[in-house]
């Protein structure tokens, strides 16, 4: 069995679509309207339930985001989990979630082509 390691933290509820493409980009992965379609559903859901939304990023390395409400507020409680041994995009995920707790994004975002 792989093992995993685990970021875990916040992340304001506007930026988590912007988080989510840059990750998809760290592993090569191609994030589209379905995947995001899935997250909003999987938020949705989870308003009723205390657990959280699981999905996998499966890119040239498997990255899974669970995604749970924080009560009212406007973040979510993230947890990011990669396979162990993967020391630089480790260093990249933390970068890229500090960017994104530090600036406000369109919940709009898109990557260009």
């Amino acid at each position: 069995m792989n093992q995993m390691e685990e970021l875990e933290g916040w992340l304001k509820r506007d930026n988590l679509k912007g988080f989510l493409l840059m990750i998809s980009e760290l592993i090569e992965y191609h994030f589209g309207d379905s995947d995001w379609g899935a997250f909003q559903a999987g938020m949705e859901s989870s308003n009723q339930d205390v657990s959280g939304f699981d999905y996998p990023l499966v890119g040239r390395v498997l990255v899974r985001v669970e995604v749970s409400r924080l009560g009212e507020e406007e973040d979510v409680g993230l947890k990011v989990s990669l396979p162990v041994g993967v020391i630089c995009l480790l260093r990249q995920i933390r970068a890229v979630w500090m960017v994104f707790n530090r600036l406000d994004v369109s919940p709009d975002v898109q990557l260009i082509d």
